[in-house]
């Protein structure tokens, strides 16, 4: 009996060590043109918002319901693609399963690079799976992916709107990296806070500091770094985050938190009623929310987003939201 279990043990073992060489050997480097460009179409002033969206591991199956996610992705950046005047798609993390795993960014780079086509550039924040399973393998793969993301946290503009990307996956950062990173987003929003030419400011992380999720929790560590800035700057109006796969819109202080998680990563159910952490604004009190994107514009006084939802048949996505915010010019 020992012995069998020994076998067992070993077999198991073996099976597991090629696994991990098969992974490794899939993750050697692609080619140049897996890389995309960071050129701009013109001067539209509208830019998208889209999060998760990394098709679901068989783990994640195991309890949570699939829901055609590979399809709703697709049908995502399709979507996307027909939108007129989009400037920039921005992409809150969790692009893929694994990071490191250079299989995984076949379906997504395509899409990506349609857009590239069309004179969009994607920015990305980083999620927990760009870190998953090997991290320093995977923040290499990201930033070889995307060549002009030089650090995991950064600004860009697009007319009038400054969108600062924070790297919220505390875990994976080092002391020294978190008070880099918090120096850095304090004197921006400053810098931002007294630029003539920005009139509004939106701060985008992974990790969201609120959400109602029965499957993931709000970062406290982003409320007590991230949030505190942000509520004290005048330009900051919008703080959008992803991981939780739902949407999901909060007010703090006056201000708007937007949780975008919805492209293309298993549904997440949600507290609701009295059961929910924070009190939800949007009016549809479904446990869970379909998959989605943000659309941001500046005109006027006025900053307005609308969020797109998918089509009960899957084939379009729909105007189900709009928020409209007072800028300061």
């Amino acid at each position: 009996m020992a012995e069998k279990k020994h076998s067992l043990f070993l077999s198991r073992f073996i099976t597991f060590g090629l696994l991990i060489v098969l992974l490794l050997f899939f993750s050697i480097p692609l080619n140049s043109q897996e890389q995309v460009s960071e050129s701009h179409k013109g001067s539209a002033n509208i830019i998208a918002f889209v999060s998760d969206t990394q098709s679901p591991m068989w783990i994640e199956k195991l309890w949570l319901k699939s829901d055609n996610n590979e399809e709703a992705t697709r049908v995502l950046f399709s979507s996307l693609l027909r939108e007129p005047d989009i400037s920039a798609v921005f992409h809150l993390g969790d692009i893929t399963p694994m990071g490191f795993f250079e299989y995984e960014w076949k379906d997504i780079m395509k899409y990506i690079k349609e857009l590239n086509k069309k004179g969009i550039p994607v920015y990305p924040a980083m999620g927990n799976h760009e870190y998953f399973i090997f991290p320093s393998e995977g923040e290499k793969v990201f930033f070889r992916k995307f060549p002009y993301i030089r650090s995991s946290w950064y600004e860009k503009q697009i007319g009038s709107l400054a969108v600062v990307l924070l790297n919220s996956n505390f875990s994976h950062l080092s002391d020294d990296e978190i008070k880099e990173e918090q120096k850095w987003y304090e004197n921006k929003i400053h810098e931002l806070d007294e630029d003539p030419k920005v009139n509004v400011i939106i701060v985008g992380t992974h990790y969201p500091p609120y959400t109602n999720s029965k499957v993931i929790a709000p970062s406290s560590k982003v409320e007590s770094y991230f949030v505190p800035i942000f509520l004290n700057s005048k330009k900051c109006k919008i703080f959008i985050s992803g991981h939780a796969h739902a949407f999901e819109h909060f007010q703090k202080g006056g201000k708007d938190f937007i949780v975008a998680g919805g492209g293309g990563g298993l549904l997440q159910p949600l507290y609701t009623g009295k059961e929910q952490r924070f009190k939800d604004l949007f009016p549809y009190k479904t446990q869970k929310r379909m998959f989605h994107y943000v659309l941001c514009e500046q005109k006027g006084d006025s900053l307005y987003l609308k969020v797109k939802m998918i089509s009960s048949d899957f084939h379009k996505f729909n105007e189900v939201y709009k928020i409209a915010i007072r800028v300061t010019k």
